[in-house]
């Protein structure tokens, strides 16, 4: 596990210092767990994000359903 460096307000940070370190171990594999799923989603967003962005181009384009149907069937 790696450690990483986050801001808190002064009360937070004099709470969790003065927390029994298995508590602290269940709180850190929560925030782990809370951080890698919003970074997941935000990637994902990103992603389909995207994905809109080069269907709208490729509308502009001319590029219809049943053009890019016609594409790929010509491949097979």
């Amino acid at each position: 596990m790696e450690k990483i460096i986050i801001e808190l307000d002064d009360a937070t940070s004099k709470k969790w210092s003065l927390a029994p370190d298995k508590f602290r171990k269940e709180i850190s594999e929560r925030i782990s767990e809370s951080i890698r799923k919003i970074l997941d989603d935000a990637r994902k967003e990103n992603f389909l994000a995207y994905l809109d962005e080069v269907g709208e181009k490729m509308k502009q384009r001319g590029l219809t359903e049943e053009a890019l149907n016609d594409i790929l069937k010509e491949n097979d």
